[in-house]
């Protein structure tokens, strides 16, 4: 006695849905890992050995603690309006001198460069050696 079965396909149909779940799991782990932060720049110029014309007037020394205080000359300039700094910096025409402390943020640093700029700073020199 034969029986006539159909023979078995040799192709094996591949299913949509775990196809559906690895895109989706993809589509979630680069949507969540890609920033949308707008990248701005900031101009630095790295200073050369031989100054230009030498001021007066003594540099500012400003400070940047790690909480992101400002200090002028060991006093914090938490009350100091940015009309107050303007005049210091523009009137006397002086250059800056910003010392960060070792707990301070780079952003914390580039944030105070940013305000000095738009408050009319001739040339901000930023100290290597942080702040005891």
């Amino acid at each position: 006695m034969q029986l006539d079965r159909p023979a078995r396909s040799s192709k094996k149909l591949i299913g949509l849905t775990p196809l559906i779940d690895v895109v989706f799991i993809l589509l979630l782990f680069f949507m969540l890992t890609s920033s949308f932060i707008q990248w701005q720049s900031l101009d630095l110029m790295v200073a050369s050995g031989n100054k230009g014309e030498a001021s007066d007037e003594p540099p500012l020394m400003l400070g940047v603690h790690g909480d992101g205080t400002v200090f002028l000359a060991n006093e914090p300039l938490a009350n100091l309006a940015d009309v107050q700094l303007r005049e210091l910096l523009v009137s006397r025409d002086r250059d800056v001198n910003l010392t960060p402390s070792d707990a301070s943020s780079i952003q914390q640093v580039v944030t105070l460069l940013e305000r000095l700029e738009m408050l009319g700073a001739r040339s901000v020199s930023v100290n290597t050696r942080p702040l005891p």
